[in-house]
């Protein structure tokens, strides 16, 4: 666990600070959970960005904050997170981060002219079951631009003490305290969801981002081929 140690990241925390108790505190216990510093390093530095499953909001205003050359959507079903998200960022001043949040029904992939240069997701596809999952990602890379970026945040099935306990807490979070919108908890391993991506066409990698973390955080990456690639040329 980490707190927010750069200026991006306790900007982000300082506009938070101004929400409702219940959102502040689980973007707080969110940010020091989640390694959204090491993640934020795989995003490109410049273009449209598309966050699915954005809850709050923090890591899409986050990628904002700290390049203002990205273009920034959130989207999640849970319209009282898109609303309180939405309240926050008035807080940004002019030119501090490009970001923006609409509420939208699950499994929704939104178009842009061109395609976009990046889709996240960061703890989301667990919560889809394989079926859903499997086709959210097809209809993603059906919406990236060529040479375009998938970038999949979850937790690995490996090592297993680390995964039970994220597990557990995913449990809670869904099923008692129902913080998380999710019916199906179905949690894909790194090579599980490499083997997804490169099955729709993308060229892949896997890395672990858990070091200094009690869960077993890591990141798959799949790009869309170019259009030259495509076209076999």
């Amino acid at each position: 666990m980490r707190p927010p140690r750069t200026p991006a990241a306790r900007r982000v925390m300082d506009l938070w600070a101004a929400g409702d108790r219940v959102g502040r505190l689980h973007t707080t216990a969110r940010w020091w959970s989640a390694p959204f510093a090491e993640l934020e390093l795989e995003v490109p530095l410049a273009g449209d960005i598309l966050e699915i499953g954005c809850g709050h909001g923090v890591f899409s205003t986050y990628l904002a904050i700290t390049s203002t050359a990205r273009r920034v959507l959130g989207v999640d079903i849970d319209a009282d997170k898109i609303a309180l998200a939405a309240r926050v960022i008035e807080g940004l001043e002019p030119g501090e981060g490009h970001v923006r949040f609409e509420t939208l029904p699950s499994g929704t992939v939104p178009r842009i002219d061109g395609g976009w240069c990046a889709i996240v997701f960061a703890d989301v596809l667990y919560l889809l079951g394989r079926e859903r999952r499997e086709a959210l990602l097809a209809d993603c890379v059906d919406a990236l631009a060529p040479g375009g970026l998938l970038v999949i945040k979850e937790v690995d099935t490996r090592p297993l003490l680390k995964a039970k306990l994220a597990q557990f807490q995913e449990l809670i979070a869904t099923k008692v305290l129902r913080i998380t919108d999710g019916h199906t908890l179905e949690f894909s391993s790194s090579e599980e969801l490499v083997a997804v991506l490169a099955d729709l066409g993308l060229s892949t990698m896997a890395k672990r981002i858990d070091h200094g973390y009690v869960h077993p955080h890591c990141v798959v990456l799949g790009t869309r081929p170019s259009r030259s690639a495509d076209l076999g040329n």
